[in-house]
């Protein structure tokens, strides 16, 4: 007999359904995510597998909680660890069951129906082995670790944005040393001299004390407070800015040791130091991208590894209407985070030839800067997924030798003949003229293309390169 289990879980514990292959509800029950209610499924799971045959299946699927459902999963995979039984576990994006529930025209939504649509959804061969749960890839702990260290990024973001609008009221001078980069010296004279005034009072040799201000900066900062234009230079002003600076400073020397740490957790890893070999990608978005992603073989294709980050185009077509929209942004927003500091550095140092090329084309072609950003996006993940799936570091010319054999392919023919063996249209059918033109397009032999489906590759058809894309971040 096979078994289905479909899991909803809330916080602090979970409903399950456990249903057969013929759709009857075995049992519904209700577990608390305690250790009773852990001993009570897994003897639950041990009664269903002795019941199931061996060509039978045993199947169990939660959806993705935010980490709630992580200790039912821990639960499961010590239970097949243990070959106490033969499990097949899954964790679904909410978006996926969603759909499949309105498919099935259900309106109503508790925790109850939750659990049976997840077991009838693996009870009708929907899910993919590509989904299937593994502990492949980083730790749990180090993808918290990683989370955290990013929120942290943030506020530290928030604060500098902060820092930078008081300092344009109460210290104008001294913004143009934090525009881009918040130096140390600044954030360590803001903190003991927050005002023009104390700046004065404080003198040239205190102001040496603080490393890498020499006496040549001193003099300019001090001549440059006694002259000062700004209108807020309060003592309560100052004590904000001093709190701010110090905050800083805290924060970006937390910020740091994490880094080192979370690289030094997965430097020994082959897949970060090739992703770290990528041009505009550090250590630090590297390890990031290593933890997000996990198990690269989740991902059949760059296209579905675009997706899982949001970062697939959205397009609608109906008859002659075509009609682009933004990106989906239904996946990690993590990734994007990173990705797009990672495209930004690459985009200014020039380091990435294939992605300064596209962002050039884009930009050329009046291109808004954040379409061509996040088009450059797609293609730096894209170029992740090439490198990691087939184990090779990045090569900068690989986009250029490999356009080199395509049009020599193009050349000899050959190009023409696998056109040839693809679909045929008929002119004469009663299309609109923008159909006809678009037939007329797909059929001349000149027009074709054969990209390369796979590795570092992967990133040069249409979509990948971003040459159709028309989205705002």
């Amino acid at each position: 007999m096979n078994v289905y289990v479909g899991g909803d879980v809330s916080k602090g514990y979970a409903d399950f359904c456990l249903m057969d292959g013929e759709g009857e509800i075995l049992l519904e029950i209700q577990l608390d995510d305690t250790r009773q209610g852990h001993s009570q499924m897994r003897k639950l799971i041990c009664k269903c597998n002795r019941k199931v045959g061996p060509e039978e299946e045993l199947e169990i699927a939660l959806e993705a909680t935010g980490g709630m459902e992580r200790n039912w999963l821990h639960l499961f995979q010590k239970l097949d660890e243990a070959d106490e039984a033969d499990l097949n576990v899954y964790r679904f994006n909410p978006l996926v069951i969603r759909r499949f529930t309105e498919q099935r025209l259900h309106t109503n939504k508790t925790d109850e129906i939750s659990a049976r649509v997840l077991a009838d959804y693996l009870r009708l061969g929907l899910a993919e082995k590509k989904a299937a749960y593994t502990d492949e890839g980083p730790d749990d702990g180090l993808k918290t670790l990683s989370r955290k260290t990013q929120r942290m990024v943030n506020q530290s973001i928030d604060l500098q944005n902060e820092l930078q609008a008081l300092l344009q009221r109460a210290h104008p001078e001294l913004v143009q040393y934090v525009r881009g980069h918040m130096s140390q010296w600044v954030l360590r004279l803001i903190k003991r001299y927050p005002t023009p005034d104390q700046v004065v009072e404080a003198g040239l040799e205190a102001l040496i004390e603080i490393p890498y201000v020499t006496e040549k900066k001193a003099k300019k900062l001090v001549e440059a407070a006694r002259t000062t234009v700004a209108s807020q230079t309060d003592e309560d002003t100052g004590l904000t800015l001093s709190l701010v600076a110090e905050d800083l400073l805290r924060l970006e020397k937390r910020i740091d040791r994490l880094k080192e740490r979370l690289w030094n957790r997965v430097r020994d890893r082959r897949a970060p130091r090739i992703l770290a070999s990528i041009e505009g990608i550090g250590k630090w978005s590297a390890a990031v991208l290593y933890c997000e992603i996990g198990d690269i073989t989740r991902f059949s294709s760059a296209k579905k590894l675009i997706a899982y980050a949001g970062l697939d185009p959205q397009r609608e077509e109906s008859g002659d209407i075509a009609r682009e929209k933004t990106i989906s942004k239904q996946g990690s927003s993590h990734i994007r985070s990173v990705l797009y500091g990672c495209v930004t550095a690459a985009i200014r140092n020039g380091s990435n030839p294939p992605v300064r090329d596209l962002y050039d084309r884009l930009k050329e072609r009046g291109k808004h800067q954040k379409v061509a950003e996040v088009a450059c996006m797609r293609k730096l993940l894209a170029i992740v997924y090439g490198c990691w799936s087939n184990n090779e570091r990045f090569d900068p010319t690989y986009e250029k030798r490999l356009k080199a054999r395509q049009a020599e392919k193009k050349s000899t023919g050959e190009a023409s003949s696998e056109q040839a063996k693809g679909q045929s249209f008929d002119m004469s059918a009663p299309v609109s003229r923008k159909e006809a033109k678009k037939r007329r397009k797909a059929t001349s032999p000149e027009k074709s293309v054969s990209p390369s489906a796979r590795g570092q590759g992967a990133f040069l058809d249409e979509y990948h390169n971003g040459e159709s894309a028309s989205e705002q971040a």
